[in-house]
């Protein structure tokens, strides 16, 4: 077996479609594992707007271990333009930050409603909607930036039919947020969530 696809001194090429998707998946296991720990930092927001940046259970550096995963392997695979692959990662970081965001935003919106009315048990049915609808949407902003910025250095990803699997795939690997915060185990999020979209993104840059 030949490993020169991970050499950084050769042209940049992807092994071939099954074994990148495999090895993606790999990595985005490995930084689900990393992110689901709880964040040694702070609580931080900024006001006005409310922006969420850190807190235990959607820590930080969830974003920034998963930007640094795919952007290295954007580095092996697809451009040898350092400056691109380290946009790559600003941008997916901030797709971290824009999934949380907006998956607050819908809990919130969602939670406040007058959803289901007043009939008994409104308030338990409006919180599992929540969850639900927060995920898919979370999910959906936070997988189609990640395909954004990985297009920066990857002009495969640039192809709807690349860029549209990784949308669909975070959006439904975000129904995964419901019984995630019901069991506080936010791994069951994380995990599979960013081996499918790193999976995805072998998808549409690896060789047939």
């Amino acid at each position: 077996m030949k490993w020169d696809f991970l050499k950084v001194d050769t042209l940049p090429r992807s092994p071939p479609r099954a074994r990148a998707i495999s090895i993606m998946a790999g990595v985005g296991c490995l930084t689900g594992l990393i992110s689901s720990l709880p964040s040694p930092l702070p609580d931080m927001r900024l006001e006005n707007p409310e922006v969420l940046i850190n807190a235990e259970g959607v820590p930080l550096h969830a974003g920034i271990v998963f930007g640094a995963g795919v952007a290295i392997m954007l580095r092996l695979w697809s451009s040898r333009d350092l400056g691109k692959c380290l946009l790559a990662m600003a941008l997916i970081i901030l797709a971290w930050l824009a999934a949380v965001n907006t998956a607050n935003d819908v809990m919130d919106a969602v939670v406040g409603s007058e959803l289901f009315d007043t009939v008994q048990g409104a308030k338990a049915s409006r919180e599992a909607v929540g969850w639900i609808l927060a995920g898919f949407v979370g999910g959906a902003v936070g997988a189609g930036l990640t395909a954004f910025g990985s297009g920066v250095p990857a002009e495969e990803i640039r192809r709807p039919e690349a860029w549209g699997v990784i949308v669909g795939v975070g959006a439904l690997c975000g129904f995964l947020l419901y019984p995630a915060a019901s069991l506080d185990q936010i791994a069951f999020l994380f995990v599979p969530w960013q081996a499918a979209v790193a999976a995805s993104i072998a998808y549409g840059i690896a060789r047939r």
